[in-house]
């Protein structure tokens, strides 16, 4: 539909470097005109946008920025909770499903078990501030994690792997692609089925590489992005150690 492009085009306006929390956006008259539709689509649009809380409409004064997408920088592996919390900002997470299932000859891969073992399984949607940013489905070993449950899976599955289990997380493997949503993500993510999102299937280890979690993410890269630093090794180094 029209009105849901221009709330993207909004979208990407309000989070360039151009405008910060606070700046006044362009009368409606100017909108319409920029993105050529009809005053009632761009305020179809402009109320959508405040629904959310980007925006907030002043009578007689015009339309103000709020808030801005979530934006965070990440030099280590931190928790979808911890990224948030760093932010200022409040996670949550709404349980979709969780159950005990036999280990499928991927899941049993990806844990390093045996085809058939039991695992549990979580599906969860996350929010930052009440918006859904990603859907995380997430599988755990029932033996080695045989006391998890909802509770666990509403809060942050890393505090409760270090802090209540003991096991030290020592990094993360991640492979990312970019997708178009099927109708149910789409729901979910409050988006369209042409709008692309990243799925990203991780792999938690410990201290002994062996796996703790296998995990598929699908985030709402409208809404939630992530910039990362990765530090270089000293030119050479590598060459030295291998003796090239």
């Amino acid at each position: 539909m029209v009105y849901k492009n221009v709330i993207h085009l909004l979208k990407n306006k309000i989070n360039s470097p151009l405008y910060s929390i606070g700046d006044l956006l362009p009368s409606e008259k100017e909108l319409a005109e920029l993105y050529n539709v009809s005053r009632n689509t761009l305020r179809k649009a402009l109320k959508t946008l405040e629904e959310d809380g980007l925006i907030e409409r002043r009578h007689g004064s015009g339309t103000w920025i709020r808030n801005k997408h979530f934006q965070a920088s990440v030099t280590h592996l931190d928790s979808f909770t911890e990224i948030a919390r760093n932010e200022g900002k409040t996670p949550s997470s709404q349980i979709l499903k969780f159950e005990l299932q036999a280990a499928s000859e991927e899941i049993a891969k990806g844990l390093s078990l045996q085809h058939g073992e039991p695992v549990y399984y979580a599906k969860r949607l996350r929010f930052i501030d009440n918006i859904a940013m990603q859907l995380e489905e997430t599988w755990l070993s029932a033996t080695r994690f045989p006391d998890l449950t909802i509770a666990h899976m509403k809060k942050s599955k890393f505090s409760y792997i270090e802090n209540e289990c003991g096991i030290r997380i020592d990094g993360c493997y991640e492979s990312i692609v970019p997708i178009l949503p099927s109708p149910e993500l789409a729901a979910l993510l409050h988006i369209s089925t042409k709008d692309p999102i990243i799925r990203m299937q991780t792999q938690a280890i410990d201290e002994q590489h062996q796996p703790i979690d296998y995990s598929i993410l699908y985030t709402n890269m409208f809404e939630f992005q992530v910039k990362y630093y990765l530090p270089r090794k000293a030119p050479g180094l590598h060459a030295l150690k291998t003796g090239q």
